[in-house]
């Protein structure tokens, strides 16, 4: 009876032992998917007091992989920000804005980044408390789509968490936007700084 007592203990610990193998990690180089959101401020100058607006971007996603040279990269990313979300604190400031995105038939502004390198922006972003990296975007407001160098920093992770700022300049002009203005002598100036933080969690494949 002892013997066979053994043995069935043995036996369970074998299985036992095997469901813990077959219940390891996830492989770091298994197909993975980000899901984002971000929120962005713009700040503007005019010729009678500065001002800062904000907007929430749409959630969205993307694929981690990683390259022939083993290195993790997104494909490709894109962002959007609904006008009619943008707000700056004045309503009929407001109204001008969206006016000048023409939002009844632009209602979206659209970011895009390709083939973003993520071990050198983490490696760069992390060099020092002020680490910063740049990333290049294809921004297109209206039917205008201009590239635009961003600067990515503030880079915090924890486990599948993961959050950054990214921040660029922007002229109006550059994109066929024309200022808008209020009572004649109070016009937007035509440099605008935008920042947004992002905030991404990965989920990977079983």
């Amino acid at each position: 009876m002892e013997i066979r007592t053994v043995r069935l203990l043995a036996a369970l610990l074998a299985v036992f032992s095997s469901s813990l193998a077959g219940a390891a990690p996830p492989d770091a180089h298994a197909p993975a998917r980000i899901h984002g959101a971000c929120e962005v401020a713009f700040d503007v100058t005019s010729t009678l007091h500065d001002f800062t607006g904000s907007a929430l971007c749409l959630p969205f996603e993307a694929a981690l992989a990683h390259d022939t040279a083993g290195r993790q990269v997104i494909p490709g990313v894109e962002v959007e920000v609904p006008v009619s979300g943008m707000e700056t604190g004045n309503k009929s400031r407001n109204g001008q804005m969206r006016e000048m995105f023409r939002e009844e038939r632009f209602p979206r502004i659209h970011a895009a980044a390709r083939d973003v390198d993520v071990e050198r922006l983490r490696g760069e972003m992390g060099e020092g408390r002020g680490g910063k990296a740049p990333l290049d975007l294809l921004l297109r407001i209206r039917d205008v789509e201009r590239k635009i160098r961003a600067t990515a920093s503030n880079l915090k992770e924890s486990g599948d968490r993961v959050t950054f700022d990214l921040e660029f300049p922007l002229s109006l002009k550059e994109f066929d936007l024309k200022a808008p203005s209020v009572l004649v002598f109070i016009r937007v100036g035509d440099k605008v700084t935008v920042r947004g933080t992002f905030t991404l969690t990965v989920s990977r494949s079983p």
